[in-house]
């Protein structure tokens, strides 16, 4: 991806989505397909929530596929495969597109595919988020993670600039200052047999990416540098620690809420393993 000089010092958020790339394309019209078969789907049953419910399955398509696009940058097709589990993993619930809205952000400083570090403008960004999220206790397991996220910036290989230590404390003031005045802790919910499933797979699932993780060959978007592997691994941990802090704080209700994340780290996984069975079928010298 490329982008005008004058962007790049700009953010350490934010990707272009060029439709130069097939897999862009393929995103687009996966999200429009996903959005438009749920308003069908939803008005011939009768439901008065059409819009809403096109609106966050199209999401969660999307943010699947840039979850995906994150913690495996080197192979299109984990983003690809993360939009086809997202889908049917929604009849657990309604996702939540701001909880994995902060795990694709938390992702993206963590393994840092921009290339760039959190600058002045991310942080008031990150700032506002934080306050967003700290009033709404089902995205408080995603708020955590996109606080360390933002926290340990400065300890990562290559290691980020100080100012993100200010950013993480500035996150926690304003998320706490809006949940003690807004919010109410909500309690601990046991997941159904579904979720349980879930769970157990995503979990297995986010083990095994972490473990198997290859030489990165992809370079960040703002600057001809391959990204790190321990960037990458870290950015894998953090969704299994989402997935471990939700299910300990909110219970079964952690599985619809990031069903983009569950499906993108399963996605992950089952790549590898397509991978390793090809390298397998290869003749030998």
């Amino acid at each position: 991806m490329s982008a005008p000089r004058r962007i790049r010092v700009k953010t350490g958020l934010g990707r272009i989505l060029s439709l130069d790339h097939p897999s862009n394309r393929y995103v687009l019209v996966a999200t429009a397909l996903a959005g438009a078969g749920t308003m069908v789907w939803r008005w011939t049953n009768g439901a008065d929530d059409v819009l809403s419910w096109a609106v966050r399955i199209a999401g969660a398509v999307f943010l699947a596929w840039a979850i995906g696009r994150e913690i495996d940058p080197d192979d299109t097709g984990s983003a690809g495969i993360a939009t086809i589990i997202v889908v049917p993993l929604t009849v657990l619930g309604t996702p939540s597109l701001a909880s994995a809205a902060a795990i694709l952000v938390a992702t993206r400083i963590a393994v840092r595919t921009t290339g760039v570090s959190p600058h002045l403008i991310d942080g008031v960004v990150l700032t506002a988020g934080a306050a967003y999220l700290g009033a709404r206790p089902e995205t408080w397991p995603a708020l955590g993670t996109l606080i360390l996220a933002v926290a340990t910036d400065r300890y990562a290989q290559p290691p980020g600039p100080e100012r993100t230590l200010w950013f993480s404390i500035s996150m926690i003031v304003a998320a706490v200052s809006t949940a003690l005045w807004l919010a109410d802790p909500p309690g601990w919910a046991r997941p159904t047999i579904a979720e349980w499933v879930v769970l157990a797979v995503a979990a297995v699932a986010g083990f095994l990416a972490i473990v198997n993780i290859r030489p990165v060959q992809s370079r960040t978007d703002w600057h001809d540098r391959t990204l790190s592997d321990s960037r990458l691994r870290f950015g894998r941990v953090l969704v299994l620690f989402t997935l471990v802090v939700g299910a300990v704080y909110l219970g079964g209700p952690i599985v619809p809420t990031l069903t983009p994340a569950w499906a993108a780290v399963a996605a992950v996984t089952v790549m590898h393993y397509y991978r390793v069975i090809q390298e397998k079928r290869l003749p030998k010298d």
